[in-house]
């Protein structure tokens, strides 16, 4: 069973993969305005590889133009959509 941080960071990472598909913005374009190699960001958005670190959250989120509070919102909020539908 997952626990609830789990959840969360899958939550997070495919709310980042939303954010850029609503940008129309590429992992490469993301990786190089947050200043991380390509491959690294692809490990931390395929779950289980790696954990996105906060200060890198930190620097999707100002990339986004959004605050860390509003991305974990929306993760939270797929979180809970989730687990509405499959209650």
């Amino acid at each position: 069973m997952e626990t609830y941080g789990e959840k969360l960071e899958a939550a997070i990472n495919k709310q980042i993969v939303v954010e850029l598909a609503e940008r129309d913005m590429t992992q490469k374009a993301l990786a190089e305005a947050i200043g991380i190699e390509r491959a690294t960001l692809n490990r931390y958005l395929s779950a289980g590889k790696s954990s996105m670190p906060m200060p890198v959250l930190f620097r999707v989120a100002e990339v986004f133009g959004i605050s860390p509070r509003v991305l974990l919102e929306r993760a939270e909020a797929r979180i809970a959509h989730t687990e509405a539908r499959t209650a």
